[in-house]
């Protein structure tokens, strides 16, 4: 499964996950390593996604040479 979480998609990956086993800790009783996982993932998903979001843009700026 880990393979889901590197590439393109990644970021989204982790964070579908994430808040997955995040709600299914919350719900199932003594699930908190479920939610503690959970969280961590969704964090890592959501700085992937930021990091990805900014390279994408520092690469259309640099191959463009102005912001269009």
């Amino acid at each position: 499964m880990l393979f889901l979480f590197r590439g393109h998609n990644g970021p989204v990956a982790r964070a579908i996950v994430g808040a997955l086993l995040f709600i299914v800790g919350i719900v199932v009783h003594g699930g908190a390593i479920l939610a503690g996982i959970g969280a961590v993932l969704l964090v890592w998903g959501g700085i992937g996604a930021i990091s990805a979001q900014r390279a994408s843009r520092r690469s259309h700026v640099s191959s463009g040479g102005r912001m269009s």
